[in-house]
């Protein structure tokens, strides 16, 4: 049976946490949650592409749309938003000539905006030479078959960074030549204008292709089609070789990312680029140098922590954060975005670098090692294309949003950042980004996911639908501007009361965890990593929303029932208390870092999965079938596979673990044996052939070292403190079960004040 959710998503893009809603804010209170969506602006891949102009509301900008109604004989047509009637243009005023962003069908459409082609884009390569030499020469091989799959026309600029920063001057082909500037200080436009003999910004000359902009500023040196300098640039690259900076005993390598990565911002900046492009960063290991640094080269003084973050004794996270935040904010203004590719056992300086991603759309991926599957693929699926084989990829997007009368957003929680456009659809009340109508989100794919969050301030008078309209301005790879429309109708819920809402496919409890995860991780980042707060917010989530929409008799905990609308929603807030996400125990600040910003611009599909993991087993006794992730489901004659999203996990019972050592496996008279160990391992490759990034794969026996990447994500109902061990495996752990967490979530709910 298919979900009806996942229908509609994969028609406009689009999941609701409720598909009907009240329109009065006093029935919005006793709804427990606000309304919201998760939006996947670019997710709805065979849509109608017009080639002229849009039609727009002369009050509110709104475009033309299937919810309008259009009046013949008076040459109208209305605005569902703010009401007002527009005339209609002339190749519109009869019902023969009706337009293709009128039919019911076409809620997306596109147009193909009759603007001048931007021309190429640009992807700047940003590399950290302070590796040891087998880390760097296999980044090198990366990065050189990441060139095969770029456009031959895209405009390509190299930096490399240690000590300090070399700026390669592409454009000259006699022999290998770059511009040295110092790791150690802090630079500004004028200064790298005048240390590369660079003209006056391009952006004071409108109208300029790429190529012609950058003559104009000199940045043509430095900014080169892949066609003209990709043999000079190839040997650039082969040659590279670990930074040459003696490095005593006791002390860290020099390595100043934040000067490369503010002198490459402030060149693309000066270059006046209309096509913008990606920054592709990558680094492996701590920043020790220069503006940005994180820690001292010191070995002895440690890099930063939750605790030192926590209560403002890390000394260089303040200055650090606003640092790269000014990057972001400088990239995401002229359009470009950047992506961070960082590989190390320790940590770097993620969680401090992440605003240059978060800011600008870009993606932030950590690994141990250039030499896992995880970096190689992941960065080569980075380079997917489309049916059309255009690269997976959108430049200099904006995002707008209008609402109709009665609704107005509050904000939006994704990678993007705020335009500060004001609107009569924009609330008082902020969650995430908000006071504004409109963000730059610079870079996109058909799988960034936004989530955005209303209120309603209606009277009633409403009528029975509420619009909505996302408005998405991008470049796309050929060059042209696409100004995608999507435009939704939400009914209104006339009765407020809680029965109105069950069994009656009115809550998807997917989408709305999804809506709390993100609203709770972006509290954790605005609120100094207050984990209590957090934690109490979610739990009185839960509790008023099952008090409101559940059944119970009061002071009877045992008479309380969930409809199945609403009954999994409390078991994804118990996994999600738990998760990484959430809690820090045991992760390093760059990977929580790193976790939280994949949570907050994936799809609905995927956070679920990152929020409570899927666990399969495998036996004797029948065909693989989904079970609980719970401790009992751990037995020594099963096989289970668990996919946390960056974990495949196949666990190995103690049973099968001593066959396998056994080679039980590899005897023909033992070929069903054979058979059952491959099903997992055939599952398995299927749930990593096309996920991004590539997940680590993990094969572990019971009791085994490696069997941690499972049992941390099991609920922990057999635990040493739980009295009479039972089945499953027994978990050293004081977290508190799921049947404890119901205990008290139903005492709580049916307690009478």
């Amino acid at each position: 049976m298919t979900d009806p959710f996942v229908e509609r998503e994969e028609k406009e893009g689009i999941r609701w946490n409720w598909t009907k809603y009240p329109s009065t804010k006093e029935a919005e209170s006793s709804m427990v949650l606000p309304l919201g969506l998760l939006f996947s602006p670019l997710k709805v891949q065979d849509v109608t592409v017009l080639p002229y102009q849009p039609q727009l509301c002369k009050s509110c900008r709104a475009v033309l749309n299937p919810y309008c109604r259009l009046d013949y004989a008076s040459r109208l047509w209305v605005c569902p938003f703010c009401l007002t009637r527009n005339p209609l243009p002339p190749q519109y005023q009869t019902p023969d000539q009706y337009p293709a962003e009128l039919y019911p069908q076409f809620t997306t459409i596109e147009y193909q905006l009759q603007r001048p082609s931007f021309g190429a884009h640009v992807f700047f390569y940003c590399i950290d030479t302070c590796l040891p030499q087998d880390e760097l020469d296999t980044l090198k091989d990366s990065i050189l078959q990441s060139l095969q799959l770029l456009p031959e026309d895209s405009l390509i600029g190299l930096i490399t960074y240690g000590s300090n920063v070399s700026v390669w001057e592409l454009g000259f082909t006699e022999l290998h030549k770059s511009i040295i500037f110092g790791g150690q200080r802090d630079y500004n436009l004028q200064e790298v204008r005048e240390f590369l003999s660079l003209q006056p910004t391009a952006a004071s000359l409108p109208g300029l292709p790429n190529q012609q902009a950058g003559q104009n500023t000199g940045t043509s040196r430095f900014l080169v089609p892949l066609s003209e300098c990709e043999l000079n640039l190839t040997s650039i690259i082969d040659e590279l070789c670990p930074d040459p900076w003696p490095v005593k005993m006791g002390m860290r390598p020099h390595r100043c990312t934040g000067s490369a990565l503010q002198i490459a911002s402030i060149l693309l900046q000066i270059s006046g680029l209309k096509g913008s492009g990606r920054l592709l960063t990558f680094t492996g290991g701590a920043i020790t140098k220069g503006p940005g640094m994180v820690v001292s080269p010191e070995l002895s003084e440690s890099m930063r922590h939750h605790n030192e973050i926590k209560s403002d004794q890390a000394p260089f996270w303040t200055a650090a954060c606003n640092f790269y935040k000014g990057i972001g904010e400088r990239l995401a203004e002229a359009g470009f975005s950047c992506d961070i590719f960082a590989a190390c056992l320790d940590q770097i300086g993620i969680a401090e670098m992440a605003s240059c991603c978060n800011l600008t759309g870009g993606f932030l991926f950590l690994s141990d090692s250039f030499k896992t599957p995880m970096f190689k693929l992941s960065f080569q699926r980075f380079f997917q294309t489309t049916k059309e084989n255009h690269l997976n990829m959108a430049f200099n997007a904006t995002i707008e949003v209008q609402t109709s009368r009665g609704t107005k957003v509050t904000g939006v929680i994704g990678p993007c950042s705020s335009l500060n456009k004001p609107s009569p659809s924009v609330s008082e009340t902020e969650i995430g980004s908000g006071k504004t109508c409109a963000w730059q989100a610079t870079a996109l794919n058909n799988k960034t996911t936004y989530a955005f969050y209303f209120e309603v301030c209606g009277t009633g008078q409403e009528g029975t639908e509420r619009y909505i309209q996302f408005i998405t301005s991008y470049q796309h790879m050929q060059g042209d501007c696409r100004l995608r429309v999507t435009t939704i109708a939400h009914p209104i819920a006339p009765n407020p009361e809680p029965g109105y809402f069950v069994n009656q496919a009115a809550f998807d409890q997917d989408a709305a965890a999804v809506l709390v995860a993100r609203v709770a991780v972006d509290m954790l980042t605005k609120n100094n990593n207050n984990i209590t707060e957090a934690l109490r917010w979610i739990d009185r989530t839960v509790i008023n929303l099952v008090k409101r929409f559940g059944t119970y008799q009061p002071n009877d905990p045992s008479s309380l029932r969930l409809s199945q609308d609403f009954s999994l929603f409390p078991g994804f807030m118990y996994h999600l208390r738990r998760s990484e996400y959430i809690q820090v125990f045991n992760s390093s600040v760059d990977e929580v870092s790193f976790l939280r910003s994949c949570l907050l611009r994936e799809s609905c599909g995927n956070d679920i999965l990152m929020i409570q993991p899927t666990l399969h087993a495998y036996s004797f006794n029948g065909p693989a079938s989904a079970v609980l992730l719970d401790s009992t489901s751990v037995s020594v004659d099963n096989i289970l596979l668990l996919d946390t999203f960056f974990d495949v996990v196949i666990h190995y019972g103690s049973t099968m673990a001593a066959w396998i050592q056994q080679k039980y496996h590899e005897r023909p008279e033992y070929e069903y044996f054979r058979q059952l160990l491959n099903a997992p391992k055939t599952d398995a490759e299927r749930l990593m052939v096309d996920r991004f990034p590539h997940p680590r794969f993990t094969e572990c026996y019971q009791n085994g070292s490696q069997a941690r990447r499972l049992l941390n994500r099991l609920n922990p109902s057999v635990s040493y403190n739980s009295g009479q061990p039972g089945a499953g495996a027994v978990m050293l752990t004081d977290d508190a079960s799921l049947q404890t967490f119901m205990a008290h979530l139903k005492r709580l709910v049916v307690t009478t004040s």
